[in-house]
Parts: C-alpha cells; structure tokens; sequence
C-alpha cells in the first residue's frame, strides 16, 4: 500500500488512542518493516483502545475496537491486491449514535488515516456489539484484551539479558505502521491469544505484539 492524499470526509472527527496487535509472525514481525510475512499469510487481532475522541457532535471517548483477520502478502507495496478479511467487535456500551460513528470510522469511510488502511480491505465478514474489556500498563509492561467467549490476547513487553529492564524495546518511524506514518512501535511476545472466526492455522504463543498509539483527525 502507497500513502496517497487522504479522503475527505464532510464530518470533523478525531481520534487519539493506543492500538496493539498480536499475530502469527515470528518476532519481530515483518509486516512493521515493510516486508512479507513469516509464513506468506499474517493472521492477526487488532486492539484499539480509544482515549479521546468525536465524530461531529458524538463523543468517543473510552470506546474500544478489536478486529480479527487474516491478510497475505506484503500489503505495503505499490501493486497492492487488497486481501485483508475482517471481522469488526465494537464496544457494546456504544449507544445507538457512537455506533454508527465507530462504524464510519473503522471501516474507512470517514477517511483520515482508517480511510488509508481500509485500501487493505478484501472483505469485512461482519460487525458485532460485545462487551470488550482492554488494559495498557502505563509503562508498557504488558497489555492484554478480552472479549468473553471470542477474543483473548495477552502480551509482555519484549525484554532479553542485556534490555535495560526499566526501558522498552521499541522502534521509531515503523515503515509498514497500522496507525499511520512517525509512530514508535513498542515490542512484546505473545503470551496467550484465542479467537474464533478464521481457520488460525499458526500459532500464536510465542510470536509478535507491538503497541503503537494513534492520533488521527479529519480534515488533517
């Protein structure tokens, strides 16, 4: 995928959060520098975790998202051919308005950068209301999500015998970043991961996280 101008949209909206992931490639994941994944397909849970946010007039803050999925090949590259299959959770404490603007907003349609990422789409199996429980360390130790029943990921910051154990194993100005361009990618293992809907036929224990946080807003 080539960052081109981003899609306008008529309604002001911004966005600023953290987001996390867990996937099958091995650590560190391939697709954050650019390039293929581990195995040729990457299956995956992505975690946003909304702090502040608006939609016009509908406020977002404290709303979570989680999508589940899989994608093949090196989706950042200029002869892109979409094949990211996703299925959308949204926070079931969203009422009838934030629902409709999360829907917006995370499926591309309110463009900024979700508009960008969603040129990665293929297909979108569905998207459901359900309860999501989302915890960050504040010093990045950790992070984990919870959907009961449907999603777990749980994760541990990267650290090795010569990581200075009061800093994190990060990685500045990512080339391939799912929230968009100048971010820090924060590095952690898998430590338990679940979810139901695609055929995950790589495991995950063991494999990448990052955390990266998200600032977005529209008109930029």
């Amino acid at each position: 995928m080539i960052v081109t101008e981003k899609s306008k949209t008529d309604v002001q909206w911004y966005l600023k959060g953290e987001w996390f992931d867990v996937c099958s490639c091995k650590l560190p994941c391939p697709c954050t520098f650019a390039r293929e994944p581990t195995y040729g397909d990457c299956l995956f849970t992505l975690v946003w975790q909304i702090h502040q946010g608006q939609y016009g007039d509908v406020r977002l803050d404290n709303l979570n998202v989680v999508a589940i999925g899989e994608v093949e090949g090196n989706q950042w590259v200029e002869d892109l051919v979409p094949s990211m299959k996703l299925l959308f959770y949204i926070d079931e404490r969203a009422n009838d308005s934030q629902r409709q603007a999360l829907e917006q907003l995370f499926t591309g349609q309110a463009g900024g950068w979700p508009g960008e990422f969603s040129k990665l789409f293929s297909d979108i199996r569905g998207i459901s209301y359900v309860p999501i429980e989302v915890v960050i360390a504040e010093d990045l130790s950790y992070w984990r999500a919870e959907i009961p029943g449907k999603v777990v990921a749980a994760v541990e910051a990267l650290t090795g015998p010569t990581a200075d154990p009061n800093q994190r194993v990060q990685l500045f100005n990512p080339p391939g970043s799912e929230t968009g361009p100048g971010q820090i990618a924060t590095w952690g293992v898998v430590k338990e991961s679940s979810a139901s809907g695609f055929d995950y036929s790589h495991p995950f224990e063991g494999q990448s996280s990052k955390h990266i946080p998200f600032d977005w807003k529209m008109p930029s």
